[in-house]
């Protein structure tokens, strides 16, 4: 399962009544409904976050904590995504309700939520266009939203028969690839894999993410050539700040490492620039949603992963010995 970050809205609404001039800030309103989505070709499984929005007499946040006000029951929607191509009708994709149940806690009901998901083993077209419905069964109301997908990313940097990856060098690191149709936003996360064995001698693999800057691309049309520069030093002082010392007696053993390209279309990319946290003086920002009938994104985004065997020799001595890592109880797996 695609590990799916939800978003979802807290709206309050306002009724006024026309005759005495009074205001009932409790009056029920019209239902809103909040859909997040994203397609990703790369992956075979597609999931949409849909919510409605809820009015609560009190704390806000202890209502944001109750299922029972934002969340849809499975019956309550029908929920559909037709596939297009660039001359008809191909098909239609019929969504189920799934159960996620390892959330993690936050302002809003965790750890069990319902997203509604494609069948598995959905495959999906870059050159199509898909169309997502949702029916209200108890309202009759309609929601749509229409999507393109973000096409293939080309890497150049790190080339295809690069096993192994060195991040003691002076000189600065250099990842390069080529911009997709549609890809408008972009950036690398550096995945490190590494083994851990504790005390009891029970084996658990884990990872640590280094994520790198943000790109735009200066087009949609695809091929642009986008570079990423970083230093190898901020790779072992990243692995410093995000694991922690290890348990008395546990050892750590370095594997694999996964350079993954994202790359997110412009509907995307105009709803993260107007979401950004406020810096200036000026407070209010104009909402943004492409969402027919309803609130959220239904937007386009792709993955691309080059795997890695994991470090030199001479990065695992410094991961083992080095300034930064020295203290986590990192080893080179025993000679078989």
């Amino acid at each position: 399962m695609m590990k799916f970050k939800s978003i979802l809205f807290i709206l309050l609404t306002i009724t006024f009544f026309s005759c005495d001039n009074e205001v009932d800030i409790n009056e029920p309103g019209q239902e809103i409904t909040i859909v997040y989505g994203l397609l990703n070709q790369s992956e075979t499984r597609h999931y949409v976050k849909i919510t409605k929005a809820f009015l609560v007499d009190g704390n806000v946040y202890a209502g944001a904590i109750d299922s029972e006000k934002s969340e849809y029951k499975p019956d309550e929607l029908e929920v559909y995504i037709d596939e297009f191509t660039p001359n008809s009708f191909y098909q239609r994709i019929v969504l189920d309700t799934v159960l996620v149940e390892n959330k993690d806690s936050g302002a809003f009901y965790y750890p069990n939520q319902i997203l509604w998901a494609t069948p598995e083993n959905t495959i999906l077209n870059k050159n199509n266009t898909y169309k997502l419905t949702i029916i209200n069964k108890n309202s009759g109301a309609e929601i749509t939203a229409t999507t393109s997908l973000v096409g293939e990313i080309s890497v150049a940097k790190p080339v295809d028969y690069q096993k192994v990856v060195n991040y003691t060098g002076n000189l600065p690191m250099e990842i390069e690839w080529r911009s997709a149709e549609n890809g408008k936003l972009y950036q690398v996360v550096i995945r490190f894999f590494y083994t851990e064995r504790s005390s009891a001698g029970i084996m658990s693999v884990k990872y640590v993410d280094l994520p790198l800057s943000v790109h735009r691309s200066s087009s949609t049309n695809g091929g642009g050539k986008i570079t990423e520069e970083f230093y190898g030093a901020s790779f072992y002082q990243n692995l410093k700040a995000k694991i922690p010392n290890p348990d008395n007696g546990a050892i750590r053993y370095p594997d694999s490492l996964h350079y993954i390209f994202w790359a997110a279309d412009e509907t995307f990319t105009i709803y993260m620039d107007v979401n950004k946290p406020t810096t200036g003086v000026v407070t209010e920002k104009p909402a943004f949603t492409n969402i027919e009938n309803g609130l959220g994104l239904f937007a386009g985004r792709y993955t691309k992963i080059r795997s890695l065997e994991g470090l030199t020799p001479v990065s695992i001595d410094t991961l083992i010995d080095g300034q930064y890592t020295h203290h986590l109880g990192f080893q080179k797996y025993p000679n078989p």
